[in-house]
């Protein structure tokens, strides 16, 4: 069975990350609430190893749940990722946090790839960054 569990690491990445990009700057001024987590068990889809996987949390659980967004790392996947290859894959996992303001009100919305990956992560760290 999965077990996730908070990572700390992965939340200072992260956190260094939305400070210093300035295409993220949207979630730093944001209210938005995110876990950084990892996984114990193995994931694919359609035949390929899941390095990670950002998820909003539905509103129904709204109540019970503390957070607007969680970010998950397969830790098994990812045994062979360099830091460099890290915070590539944390920045991926962000950029998929959308956030619409409307006056005072924030609302939520996870942004699909624009192709396989996302085309500033290609265009900056190239198509094998994972490999």
């Amino acid at each position: 069975m999965e077990q996730r569990t908070l990572n700390k690491r992965f939340e200072s990445i992260a956190k260094g990350l939305i400070k210093k990009e300035k295409h993220l700057a949207y979630i730093k001024n944001s209210r938005v609430r995110i876990a950084y987590l990892e996984s114990d068990s193995e994931k694919k889809s359609k035949g390929r190893l899941v390095f990670g996987e950002c998820e909003k949390i539905p509103d129904k659980y709204k109540w019970s749940i503390p957070y607007d967004f969680t970010i998950t790392v397969y830790t098994l996947n990812i045994e062979h990722f360099n830091d460099e290859q890290l915070k590539i894959l944390l920045l991926h996992e962000l950029m998929h946090i959308g956030i619409e303001v409307d006056g005072n009100e924030e609302s939520y919305h996870v942004i699909p790839h624009d192709i396989e990956d996302f085309k500033a992560i290609l265009d900056r760290f190239g198509m094998d960054w994972s490999a």
